[in-house]
């Protein structure tokens, strides 16, 4: 990750105090060793660093440096791995190792180091070396200084990543050994390890950094006597904000703000071990302790307050508690109404530098009178009160003023906006840097502009300086000039990996050199959507080959339009059987899905649920899934009426399902496929009623279950003489592999169970044996009726699948259908439900021993699903559906009795050219037959 936060920097002072000189950005060339690792510079560690062979490793050219040069990393960079310094400098020709300045509220050019091993810089036995200017993430221990003497830390950003726990006892920057005049200076470390200096070191200075959510003390240090800590920010320090620990006597501790943060106490702002209080000083700083907490410690003592530090101590005479209002957690500058910091410092402190930490210069604050000493117009602290704090830079075309600026046709003409942010009456002026090499332009005037000649991607800056000289730099504005070429729209379309009949539609194909204004897509089934962005995702109601038009207009006004076709189709599948889930009851205080009245509809996500009782959203079909498989019972209705399962949302259906009556429980098995957003709509038709909906299975391209229909046999029948019916709470196994043309590796059944004869009302439930009965059921019988339904179910592993009755006794008759089988040829391919027979439209009844042949499945299918509903039914009766031209078998699929409208969920074999008969046994009735699918040979 790349943080990049800059602006001009100086530390003449500190570099005097401690003999180093200062160094500017580029030596003379003689001087200067150059590294830059990114793919067009050329680099290599074998050659001498020069700007047209750099050194391709920090590591390299450290190594090679001399007393007097300067390691010049490029900006922009990354490094990962340890940098180990061995080589010296000499008094007054020190080692400089050099990135980019440190910035706040602009972009940053640092080279960002990265280290695995805990360390970016290692300093071990050397003198006079400066490092600068580098941010260093993601590393517990960024700067180890040991048994080195002379050494400048400046302008370093580290920042620990917050979200992983820090390494025990980590520090941002050690200080160890017999270490000697070390300064660190205007640097950031951030949610770090706090800057410790451990024993047999002195003489460390630290002036002009902001140490922010230490995970431990901010500043400790141990046995460091002459050691300068002034003008640093400490918030929220996981310990004492400064420490001098041991002996660390004649130090000084000046214009410091140290602020605690939390609730919990950490340590105090201030703390002087008893050791250290000798010679040492301690004023002009800001101290906030949590409410009720000590501010100082000095020689073991605690002090509520800076008066109660000074009665007791004669030290902080010009300490002051104050709430700083910073206006970030990272960047902590004081704002213009923090008064007690601004112009009140002591401007003596040796080695104070000319600058703040971000570069900006020391002047005077014109809304708050100063009140340090000499007229100080210093500030506490690491960061300068400042009126001008950022500038914004925005970009518009000019000849199209109401599009954005960042990419048109040349010759480009662009208008740059400047938006400072300026708190004090301070007049600004403006240099506008058009990143084309073009000489920058000086103005007072807020807006510039500035047309491209040459094509190419330019960053433009606005540099704003106040008449004080304080200047800060805008974040880039990219301007992208491109030749001028014809607007060409583009569209290509994929099938959606989750919805059956979806495309996502890419149109970042789209050329024009100016950008895109809106994008309007004409899918071809009378939808269309229009947006700015470059894709679109759609999903047809229906199979079909479509024309989608995609019409661009750009930010010119130029339009133009371009086709594509394309066809959507069910995918052949494959079936896969689940424990049923419960997807939707209206029963359920407080469900999202409530009774439905008259032509009102219910939307159930089968692809992820809202489970009803604790809403945690849960999968159930995964995405790609065609078509599902659901137990859709009707429950409680007030009147007749039937429920209607579609894959469409809005539309009103032309085919049924679940036929009910008043205060019936009527169930029924559903095969339909997925619509959009994993969504089967179920629609009522009739009075109002409530729905239970239990997915039983699904549908999808790589699911191993392949269809093989069979003769259709009659598996069980418990009115045989010699059998009973299955009672109460019992469960009555039923082998289903080795009987019936079922086959031992048949992973599920299809069979149709039909309940009769009971004498409570209950209901059925079919499961594989060996595994817990679930919660959902298949059939709802009472006592007088005969109730079928078809049963897709997993076999068990010894071949059984186990039939469970709630109440009463009740006769049970299982007839097979076909089976489900890794080594089956049969893939499923549903399709929108539709009619293929309604005797009540022509034909008529169908009379007794009368047969009605049903077409219109598609050619090549060997079986189809379908749902066939009895109706107008004379005398009770059952009806047997087979393969046109095929024996009538000795089973049956469903049970109409007079008065009730009877449907049920068959899958039969069909003749070559796709058609079945529906044969009738007793009386006259009407037959409606719903195509919901069909098998093909894979």
């Amino acid at each position: 990750m790349r943080i990049r936060h800059a602006v001009g920097l100086a530390a003449a002072t500190v570099s005097a105090v401690l003999g180093l000189p200062a160094v500017t950005a580029h030596a003379d060339a003689g001087g200067v060793l150059n590294v830059d690792n990114r793919a067009a510079a050329n680099c290599s560690d074998a050659g001498t660093g020069t700007a047209a062979r750099p050194y391709c490793t920090l590591q390299a050219a450290v190594d090679a440096a001399q007393p007097g040069q300067t390691v010049q990393v490029a900006p922009d960079t990354d490094f990962t791995g340890e940098v180990r310094v061995t080589r010296s400098g000499t008094p007054g020709h020190p080692i400089v190792i050099n990135g980019a300045p440190l910035a706040m509220y602009t972009y940053s050019h640092q080279p960002n180091l990265t280290s695995t091993t805990g360390h970016v810089f290692t300093l071990d036995g050397v003198s006079d070396v400066v490092v600068r200017g580098f941010l260093v993430y993601k590393t517990s221990q960024p700067v180890v200084i040991k048994d080195s003497s002379r050494i400048q830390v400046d302008q370093l950003m580290t920042e620990w990543d917050r979200s992983k726990a820090l390494p025990a006892g980590s520090a941002a920057l050690r200080v160890t050994g017999h270490s000697d005049q070390v300064a660190v200076t205007r640097s950031v470390f951030y949610a770090a390890g706090g800057v410790v200096v451990e024993p047999g070191s002195q003489r460390t200075t630290f002036i002009g950094n902001d140490i922010g959510t230490s995970q431990s003390g901010g500043l400790s240090i141990t046995d460091g006597p002459g050691t300068v800590v002034a003008n640093n920010t400490v918030v929220g320090s996981n310990g004492p904000g400064i420490a001098l620990l041991g002996a660390s006597a004649g130090s000084l501790v000046e214009n410091n703000i140290v602020v605690s943060e939390g609730t919990i106490p950490r340590g105090a702002p201030i703390s002087v071990a008893a050791g250290s209080t000798a010679a040492t000083k301690v004023d002009y700083n800001i101290v906030h302790p949590l409410s009720g907490t000590e501010a100082y410690t000095w020689g073991g003592a605690g002090h509520l307050s800076p008066a109660a530090f000074t009665a007791a101590t004669g030290q902080g005479a010009h300490d002051v508690d104050a709430a700083i209002a910073f206006g970030d957690s990272l960047f902590h500058r004081p704002g213009n109404g923090d008064t007690a910091a601004i112009d009140s410092a002591d401007p003596d402190v040796p080695g104070l530098p000319d600058t703040d930490l971000y570069g900006s210069a020391v002047v005077d604050n014109p809304l708050v009178p100063g009140t340090g000493p000499h007229g100080s117009l210093r500030d506490r602290g690491a960061a300068e009160v400042q009126g001008l704090t950022e500038v914004g830079l925005d970009t518009r075309s000019v000849d199209h003023p109401a599009g954005p600026g960042v990419r048109g046709a040349l010759p480009f003409a662009v208008e740059f906006t400047a938006t400072p942010y300026n708190t004090w009456p301070t007049g600004v002026t403006y240099s506008y840097d058009f990143g084309d090499g073009s000489a920058p332009l000086v103005t007072t005037e807020v807006k510039a502009r500035h047309t491209y000649t040459r094509a190419g991607v330019f960053a433009g800056y606005v540099t704003a300086t106040d008449s004080t000289g304080h200047r800060v730099v805008s974040y880039p504005s990219y301007v992208d000039a491109r030749p001028d070429a014809p607007l060409t729209p583009v569209v290509k379309a994929t099938p959606s990996r989750t919805d059956p009949l979806g495309f996502d539609l890419d149109t970042n194909g789209t050329t024009s050199p100016w950008q895109i204004k809106m994008y309007q897509v004409d899918f071809g089934d009378g939808t269309s959507d229009s947006h700015y962005f470059d894709d679109f995702s759609h999903v047809y109601a229906r199979p079909g080959t479509y024309t989608v038009t995609l019409t661009a207009t750009d930010w010119a006004d130029r339009t133009a339009s371009t086709t594509l076709q394309v066809t959507a189709a069910y995918t052949a599948a494959g079936f896969t059987a689940i424990a049923p889930v419960r997807v939707a009851d209206t029963r359920v205080t407080d469900s999202r899905y409530a009774r439905r009245g008259i032509w009102s509809s219910l939307d159930v996500f089968v692809r992820e649920n809202e489970v009803e009782y604790n809403n945690v959203r849960i999968p159930v079909v995964p995405a790609g899934a065609t078509a599902v498989v659901l137990n859709l019972t009707a429950t409680g209705a007030t009147g007749t009426g039937f429920l209607s399962a579609t894959p469409n949302q809005g539309e009103r259906p032309a085919t049924s399902n679940v036929n009910y009556g008043p205060q019936q429980d009527i169930a029924n098995v559903v095969t339909v496929p997925i619509g959009a957003n994993g969504n089967v709509t179920i629609t009522n038709s009739g009075s109002s009623v409530g729905a239970v909906v239990d997915v039983l299975g699904y549908y999808k391209a790589d699911s191993t279950g392949k269809f093989s229909s069979v003769a259709p046999a009659r598996l069980l029948d418990t009115r045989r003489p010699g059998d009973a019916p299955v009672g109460q709470d019992a469960v009555r196994p039923l082998k289903v592999t080795g009987t019936g043309g079922v086959p031992a590796n048949a992973t599920s059944v299809v069979l149709n169970v039909t309940a009769t004869d009971a004498t409570a009302e209950s209901f059925l439930t079919a499961y594989p044996a060996g595994t817990s009965r679930p919660s959902a059921s298949n059939l709802n019988v009472r006592p007088g009726q005969i109730v079928p339904n078809q049963v897709i179910v997993p076999v068990g592993t010894d071949g059984t699948v186990n039939l469970y009755n709630h109440l009463g006794s009740t006769q049970v008759i299982v007839d097979v259908f076909g089976y489900y089988s890794p080594d089956g040829k049969g893939l499923f391919t549903p399709v929108v439900p539709a009619r293929l027979l309604d005797s009540r439209q022509g034909g008529g009844a169908l009379g007794q021993g009368g047969s009605r042949t049903v077409g219109g499945v598609p050619a090549g299918a060997f079986a189809a699903v379908a749902n066939v509903t009895a109706t107008g039914t004379t005398a009770e009766t059952h009806l047997i559906v087979h393969a046109t031209g095929t024996d009538l078998p000795g089973t049956s699929n469903l049970n109409p009795v007079p008065g009730r409208d009877v449907p049920n969920q068959v899958t039969t074999p069909v003749s070559a050219d796709g058609k079945f008969d529906v044969f009738n046994h007793m009386g006259s009735t009407h037959v409606i037959a719903d195509l919901f699918g069909y098998f093909t040979n894979g």
